[in-house]
């Protein structure tokens, strides 16, 4: 298990034993991964090892159903079979992608998913499942904001009031569900705001551009010439879309520039942590469906041949040897079990004085431990928040008006 997939089936596993979200553990996400985790953990019966097997199995689920969903997507706008597989399976471009359900849950992947099968939904003329499937998107993760804008979009632009108002209703809908323990059930809807809407304003991250560029090479190995060749079928997308040539993509596909030019910045400019691979999903599967644009333009048999064996090849060395063979690139690391004794401390809690020295996220999941404290995760933008609001915040988890408060004395 990761770190971060202990966190949100620990979170999900101590709602179940009476705790509140936002109060009792401090998180910046949205809901709605810890009520996917809360109630595998009801599943679970509060076996934290058949909750970890029940997380894994939704996170291969959930992969399985993202390279399923950019295939059907690239099918739908070009009708070519070839390009609608090759761009499913570019998914795969980003070696880590294939190796990460393995280690738990992971919020990219179900919101890629239910991005996804918000727009699949309204092209087959679902518009109340769109809209539920785009809100549940943001539920996992609020820069996924960009689905409920194309599907409504998508609604505007087909001119039919009717898909528009149950697009709408589907996503008011869905959040109302959604938001209904933390404002009934959890009372802790102004923690809900200080986590995470105040938190990621007032904390960002400074990385460099070019820095973010390299850990994008560094985690996409030997497939970075054809995530070039996807960069370039967004490209002609652009142009397509801009100028209705309908060859292969029209005007109506105009959805693929908003998704992939919003992740694009997002990934660029605002979140990237350059350790991990998972960040570079949401994008990525834009990315794959711009390799399925180049190959639907293609007309030439053996320049098909070409790309498909490229991307088999891709395919072999991410898949078999986990992105590289030890040349120029390390493969994707695969750690195994980590021993209980070595996971006793968190070295990070070291760094904030408010917080007493609290074990690390794993050894608190394996042990079914219910914390003291709210702050016992220590992400990097909680140890920075931290700092900010000391010496105010102390121990607690703060509402609105005490964070405010304590922005205004720093």
């Amino acid at each position: 298990m990761t770190p971060d997939a202990g966190i949100f089936q620990h979170i999900g596993w101590f709602l179940t034993r009476g705790a509140r979200l936002y109060v009792d553990a401090w998180e910046v996400k949205p809901p709605l991964s810890y009520e996917t985790t809360g109630l595998l953990a009801l599943l679970s019966g509060g076996d934290v090892y058949l909750l970890h097997l029940l997380n894994v199995l939704l996170m291969m689920v959930t992969a399985c159903g993202i390279v399923g969903l950019v295939a059907v997507l690239v099918w739908h706008s070009t009708r070519d079979r070839f390009a609608a597989s090759l761009a499913g399976f570019s998914m795969f471009l980003l070696p880590g992608f294939l190796v990460r359900p393995a280690y738990g849950f992971k919020s990219k992947y179900a919101l890629v998913f239910a991005g996804l099968l918000a727009i699949y939904a309204y092209t087959r003329g679902y518009p109340a499942l769109s809209g539920a499937a785009a809100a549940a998107s943001v539920g996992y993760w609020q820069a996924a904001i960009i689905f409920p804008c194309i599907v409504v979009g998508m609604a505007l632009k087909d001119g039919d009031r009717r898909n528009l108002l149950r697009t709408i209703a589907g996503g008011v809908a869905f959040t109302a569900a959604m938001l209904l323990p933390v404002v009934f059930l959890w009372d802790s809807t102004s923690e809900m705001l200080v986590q995470t809407v105040l938190v990621p304003i007032s904390v960002s991250e400074s990385t460099p551009l070019l820095n973010r560029l390299a850990g994008g090479v560094i985690h996409f190995k030997w497939a970075s010439p054809l995530v070039l060749l996807g960069a370039a079928g967004l490209v002609r997308v652009a142009v397509d879309v801009l100028t209705d040539r309908n060859d292969p993509i029209g005007r109506d596909d105009w959805w693929i520039l908003a998704g992939a030019g919003w992740f694009g910045f997002i990934i660029l400019f605002v979140d990237f942590e350059i350790g991990g691979y998972t960040d570079l999903i949401p994008p990525l599967a834009f990315l794959a469906i711009g390799v399925g644009v180049v190959a639907a333009r293609l007309d030439d048999v053996r320049r098909r041949r070409y790309l498909g064996g490229a991307v088999a090849a891709v395919l072999v060395v991410n898949v078999v040897l986990l992105g590289s063979f030890g040349l120029v690139f390390s493969p994707v690391e695969t750690p195994g079990p980590v021993p209980m004794d070595d996971l006793q401390t968190n070295d990070r809690a070291e760094e904030v004085q408010a917080i007493d020295s609290v074990p690390e996220i794993r050894y608190i999941y394996w042990n079914r431990i219910e914390p003291s404290t709210c702050h016992y995760r220590l992400s990097l933008m909680e140890v920075q928040w931290l700092e900010k609001t000391q010496p105010q915040s102390g121990q607690q988890c703060m509402d609105f008006g005490t964070a405010r408060d304590a922005l205004g004395h720093g």
